[in-house]
C-alpha cells in the first residue's frame, strides 16, 4: 500500500544571515493530487469549516500527466491561439516544445485544453502586451493568459516573463534592504502602459495552474475572480512592476470560493490577498516572503496552515495584515491560523504557536490575530488524505 511520507522540520535555526528555515518534504502525493480525499475521522465540531476546506481544489483532483493525451505538439512557430483553438474541438494536452514564445496579445486557453510546456526551464512566454490602469476611464484590466468562462483547463511546466519594458521593476535584492516609500507606495512612472495581468482565472471552475514561473509581472502575476474549485501549485512567483496603492500587484483570490494555494514560492509583490467574498479557501504549506492580507471584505471561513513567512525590512506589511477601515471591510468570520511561522520584518515571530488556532479578528483592532486558547495542541484543521 502507497504510503504518504512526510517529514516537516518547523524549527527556525539562526544562522549567519538570521533565522532560517528548512522544510523537507518527502511525498508520494501531494495536496491537490487524485485520491486526496476528506478524512472524516479529523472532523471537529469547533471547526464548522472543515469538511468544506477538504473541497478546495480541482474536485477530484488535477488529473496525472499519464491520465491526459497529447493531442498537439508545437515550436514558438505555430500561433499559439490557433493552436489552442484546435485542441479544444476535442480536449487534450497542448505541448509546447522548447523554446521562446512570444505573447502580443491575450492568449484565451479553452474548456479541456491543457497548455504544457515540455519544462518551464525551456518553454518561455514573453509577454509583450501593453495595458493601462484598470481604473482609468475607458480601459479595462488585460491579461496574457485568459482562463475566462472556462472548465478543467491548466497551464503547466512553463515560465511566463512579462518582458514589455526594458527595465527592471523597482524592488530590492537583499531582505534586509531599507523601507523607502517608493516601493509600494508610489506609482510606476517610467512606463504607465505596464497594466497587465499575467493569468487570470474569471468565471473558471477546475483549473488549475502548476509548475510555472511567474516573474516580473506588469500587474497581478495570478487573478482569481469569480471562479471555484480552483489548485495553484508548486509555482514560483517573483516580482511585477506595478503594486502601488490602488489595487494592483496581487497574488489575488476575489469573489472566489475553494481555491487550493499550496507549496508556492511568492515574493516582490504587493500581497497574498483574499478577498470580496471569498471563502472556503485553503492556503497551506507555502514559502512566502509577502503577506497574506484578508483585504476587503472576505466571506470568512478562510485557512492558512503550515506555512512559512518571512517578510522582508522593506515589504510595508507584517506576516498576516488587513485593510483599512477608511477604504476596505473588515475580514469575514471563520479566518483560521493554524501551525504556521510567521516572521515580521523585526525578526519576531508572531501567531506562530505549534499546533495552536488563531482567528483573524472581524473588527478593526490593533492586534489583527487572537490566540484561540480553548483550541490549542490541535491536530489538525485540514481533514485530507490519501486513497492512493
Amino acid at each position: 500500500m502507497k504510503k504518504l511520507l512526510r517529514t516537516f522540520l518547523r524549527t527556525p535555526i539562526r544562522g549567519a544571515g538570521g533565522l532560517l528555515f528548512f522544510s523537507l518534504s518527502l511525498f508520494s502525493q501531494s495536496y491537490g493530487d487524485r485520491g486526496c480525499v476528506l478524512d472524516s475521522a479529523l472532523l471537529d465540531a469547533r471547526f464548522p469549516a472543515m469538511a468544506e476546506w477538504a473541497k478546495a481544489g480541482v474536485e477530484g483532483g488535477i488529473p496525472d500527466a499519464m491520465e491526459t493525451k497529447i493531442v498537439l505538439k508545437i515550436t514558438p512557430k505555430v500561433n499559439l491561439q490557433k493552436a489552442i483553438d484546435k485542441v479544444a474541438k476535442k480536449g487534450g494536452v497542448l505541448l509546447l516544445l522548447p523554446g521562446e514564445y512570444t505573447i502580443d496579445e491575450p492568449i484565451n486557453l479553452r474548456t479541456g485544453v491543457i497548455l504544457r510546456g515540455v519544462s518551464k526551464e525551456s518553454v518561455i512566454l514573453r509577454i509583450k502586451i501593453h495595458g493601462y490602469f484598470w481604473r482609468t476611464a475607458g480601459f479595462k484590466r488585460k491579461g496574457a493568459i485568459l482562463m475566462h468562462g472556462i472548465e478543467n483547463a491548466g497551464v503547466e511546466n512553463i515560465t511566463l516573463k512579462y518582458a514589455a519594458a526594458d527595465f527592471e521593476p523597482n524592488d530590492r535584492d537583499s531582505d534586509t534592504a531599507t523601507w523607502t516609500i517608493d516601493v509600494f507606495h508610489k506609482p510606476e512612472k517610467r512606463d504607465t502602459t505596464l497594466f497587465v495581468e499575467s493569468i487570470w482565472m474569471h468565471q473558471a471552475r477546475n483549473c488549475w495552474v502548476q509548475n510555472c514561473n511567474i516573474l516580473w509581472s506588469g500587474s497581478d502575476p495570478i487573478r482569481i475572480t469569480l471562479s471555484d474549485h480552483i489548485t495553484c501549485r508548486r509555482n514560483f512567483v517573483d516580482r511585477c512592476y506595478n503594486k502601488n496603492d490602488g489595487g494592483m500587484g496581487y497574488y489575488n483570490i476575489s469573489n472566489s470560493r475553494y481555491v487550493l494555494i499550496c507549496n508556492e514560492k511568492i515574493r516582490r509583490i504587493r500581497h497574498l490577498a483574499i478577498q470580496n467574498f471569498s471563502k472556503y479557501n485553503v492556503i497551506i504549506d507555502n514559502d512566502l516572503k509577502v503577506d497574506i492580507n484578508f483585504h476587503d471584505g472576505d466571506d470568512g471561513y478562510n485557512l492558512l496552515q503550515d506555512n512559512r513567512i518571512k517578510i522582508p525590512t522593506w515589504h510595508s506589511w507584517g506576516p498576516v495584515s488587513v485593510g483599512v477601515p477608511t477604504q476596505h471591510l473588515p475580514p469575514g468570520k471563520g479566518n483560521i491560523l493554524y501551525n504556521n511561522i510567521l516572521i515580521n520584518k523585526s525578526g519576531g515571530m508572531v501567531y506562530s504557536n505549534s499546533n495552536s488556532c488563531y482567528q483573524v479578528n472581524t473588527q478593526w483592532k490593533n492586534e489583527k490575530v487572537t490566540l484561540l486558547l480553548d483550541y490549542l495542541t490541535v491536530k489538525s484543521v485540514y481533514p485530507v488524505k490519501w486513497t492512493k
